[in-house]
Parts: C-alpha cells; sequence; structure tokens
C-alpha cells in the first residue's frame, strides 16, 4: 500500500468511528462529519489506488507512456493553434 492509500484508509476509519459515535449520541452533526470523513478517505484512497496503476504501468510500458504522452503533447499543440 501507497501513503495516499494508508491516509485514505485511516481517514475512512476514523470516519466510522466518528459516524458511529454521533450515532451512539444522537449527535447528527457529528453523524455528518463522519459520513463526509468517510468519502474524503475512500476519495483519497481511490487516488492512491490510480497512481499505484500509474507507476505500474509507466514500469512496465515505458515506451507506449512515452508515445502516448507525445500524441497528447501533438493534439493539444494542434488544438491551440488552430484556435488562433
Amino acid at each position: 500500500m501507497k501513503a495516499e492509500q494508508v491516509k485514505g484508509a485511516l481517514e475512512k476509519a476514523a470516519g466510522k468511528t466518528q459516524d458511529f459515535l454521533g450515532e451512539l449520541t444522537g449527535d447528527e452533526r457529528l453523524q455528518m462529519e463522519g459520513k463526509a470523513r468517510q468519502s474524503a478517505g475512500e476519495l483519497q484512497q481511490r487516488y492512491g489506488d490510480v497512481l499505484d496503476t500509474c507507476a505500474t504501468y509507466l514500469q512496465r510500458r515505458p515506451r507506449a507512456t512515452l508515445f502516448t504522452l507525445a500524441g497528447l503533447t501533438f493534439a493539444v499543440a494542434w488544438l491551440i493553434k488552430r484556435r488562433r
């Protein structure tokens, strides 16, 4: 697990705890904050997954990555030139 994935998992766990405490005490605001924290943790964890996938692809297929980036650069340059 990468750092972003670990941070996301910890944030999700903290959000679940906060949600549970809010439910236990009847504090709706605490519950909502816990749910928001869980969502933020999930998003951060998925971001870590994407970073991990990209790093793995880059290591396994460096030429394909280079050609893809070159093609994207060419397409953006063409679009910018066409706008003028």
